[in-house]
C-alpha cells in the first residue's frame, strides 16, 4: 500500500464514525404500546426513569377515564433524578389527530381544561415551578396511534411551555410517546 493512501483511509474511516446526537438517545416513534416516550428539553435529551420519589406507578403512564366532559387522556412521564414530570392532557378524545396546544390552563378547572402540554420541576421537594402551554407558549400535540381495544396511545409532540409566575419558557421538542393504557 502507498504512503499516500494512509491518509485517504483515515479521512474515511473517521468519516464511517458517527458521534451520537442528542436525538440519537430518544427512543423510536413506535406505536405498538412499549411504554417508551422522551424529547429534546431545550435541545438536551430527555428520558423518564424510574425512582421512589415521582414514578411510584412507572416513569411512564397513560390513563383514559371517563370524566364530566367525556372520556379524557392524560400521558405522563417521569424522572426521579432531576425531579421533573412531563404531562400531557386531550379532554374528550374520541380518536387519533392533531390537537393544538394554544388555550389557557387552570389547575382549577381539572377536566375541563383544553389540550395542554405541563412540565413541573422541583428542587427538594419544594413547591413545584409548573410550566404550561397557553395562548403565549403553543404547541401541538399528535397522536398517531388511539386504539381502545389494544388500549394503546402513541404519538409525537413539540411544544413551546411557560411557567405560570414568569415570563421563563422551554422547548420540548421532538417528543415521542408510545404507552399501553
Amino acid at each position: 500500500m502507498k504512503a499516500s493512501s494512509i491518509p485517504w483511509l483515515l479521512l474515511l474511516t473517521l468519516a464511517a464514525c458517527k458521534k451520537e446526537t442528542e436525538l440519537d438517545k430518544l427512543p423510536d416513534a413506535t406505536q405498538k404500546g412499549k411504554n417508551t416516550a422522551g424529547f429534546l428539553l431545550d435541545g438536551k435529551a430527555w428520558l423518564p426513569e424510574a425512582g421512589k420519589l415521582l414514578s411510584k406507578g412507572g416513569p411512564v403512564s397513560a390513563s383514559w377515564q371517563r370524566t364530566v366532559v367525556g372520556r379524557s387522556m392524560t400521558i405522563r412521564f417521569s424522572r426521579d433524578s432531576d425531579l421533573t414530570i412531563t404531562q400531557l392532557f386531550i379532554p374528550h378524545i374520541q380518536r387519533s389527530g392533531v390537537f393544538v396546544c394554544n388555550q389557557q390552563v387552570s389547575p382549577i378547572l381539572g377536566y375541563r381544561n383544553p389540550t395542554y402540554g405541563m412540565f413541573a420541576m422541583t428542587k427538594s421537594l419544594t413547591i413545584p415551578r409548573l410550566f404550561y402551554t397557553g395562548p403565549t407558549a403553543t404547541g401541538s400535540l399528535t397522536v398517531t396511534r388511539f386504539d381502545t381495544v389494544a388500549r394503546v396511545v402513541s404519538g409525537t409532540f413539540d411544544l413551546t411551555v411557560q411557567e405560570e409566575t414568569s415570563p421563563q419558557t422551554h422547548q420540548l421538542t421532538q417528543g415521542r410517546f408510545d404507552y399501553t393504557f
